[in-house]
């Protein structure tokens, strides 16, 4: 979770520890949160934030029955809170992401430093919701896809849960294997015709066969805009189709109320062909929608499987 150094007055966060509680703790002239800061780490893990090169908040994350939450939240007294305390709670949800957590829940304590009717709020705003009363927030799911078969296997099992009229967004580096997952929903659903990049013709349409629904597979990239994507008539085939857009963040999330977003990172080594998967559905079509079978994905796949793209 490290990053590089942030600009002035920019929140940065990385992993904490025990000194990092303590040092945002004698700041607090005396305010108590949930549990000693120092027994914080023994079960539980602590997400800290620095800015101008001081820490200045640090957040409580533990497993409660299999769930990510955050028990406590402490912000030096000399700051603005809010955005540092929301920062800390978008750090954790990447954490507990990466540890497999299928939600992040924000417990009730007692005493907080900042003002914490306007940090539920804003909590809200990022897509938090009461349940009892915590608020929780629905994490993406994390597939590790070693492979460019693997990827391809990734799509074919997304087959299997994707119905017509769903819109599938798709964001990635160049090369990241956005192409090679298009491959495999193709696969998936026996489309006629081969599945390349429409990088040059902007939409590509493959007919279904054997009742399946069809595949309409769109390239973004040049599109600045959600007029620009509309003006390729998606809504003529949207409805019996599975739409892929590629290079799609920040634009084609407003074609359909509900959609499923997929993020793909490289591992960082130039020379592995490892990509990180995030999948995060959103809006009502996919609240009811188990995504387990695509994390049990996760490490499968032939090692053989060549330069994703």
């Amino acid at each position: 979770m490290e990053s590089a150094p942030a600009p002035s007055g920019e929140v940065r966060l990385r992993v904490g520890g025990t000194a990092d509680v303590a040092a945002v703790s004698a700041t607090l002239g005396g305010v108590e949160s949930t549990g000693e800061p120092e027994t914080w780490l023994g079960h539980d893990l602590c997400v800290a934030a620095d800015q101008d090169d001081r820490t200045v908040g640090v957040l409580r994350l533990a497993d409660v029955d299999g769930h990510a939450a955050v028990l406590a939240v402490l912000v030096a007294a000399d700051v603005v809170h809010v955005p540092v305390e929301v920062a800390l709670v978008e750090g954790a949800a990447q954490l507990a992401t990466d540890l497999g957590s299928p939600d992040l829940r924000v417990k009730p304590w007692s005493t907080h430093p900042g003002d914490r009717s306007e940090f539920l709020a804003t909590l809200r705003e990022h897509g938090f919701r009461a349940d009892g009363a915590d608020l929780a927030r629905r994490l993406p799911v994390r597939v590790v896809v070693p492979t460019a078969d693997a990827m391809r296997d990734l799509g074919r099992t997304l087959t299997t849960i994707l119905e017509p009229g769903d819109v599938v967004v798709a964001s990635g580096d160049l090369g990241a294997g956005k192409t090679t997952l298009a491959q495999g929903i193709g696969a998936g659903l026996q489309v006629e015709g081969p599945v390349i990049s429409p990088t040059f013709v902007l939409v590509r349409r493959h007919a279904g066969t054997g009742g399946r629904p069809g595949f309409v597979h769109v390239d973004a990239y040049r599109l600045g805009s959600l007029a620009e994507l509309v003006d390729l008539d998606l809504d003529e085939t949207m409805d019996e189709s599975i739409t892929l857009v590629e290079w799609g963040a920040g634009i084609a999330e407003e074609l359909e109320r509900s959609y499923l977003s997929l993020d793909i990172r490289r591992s960082g080594d130039p020379a592995d062909d490892t990509r990180i998967v995030y999948l995060e559905p959103v809006g009502p079509r996919w609240e009811a929608v188990d995504l387990g079978i695509l994390a049990a994905l996760a490490g499968d796949g032939d090692t053989r499987g060549g330069e994703q793209s």
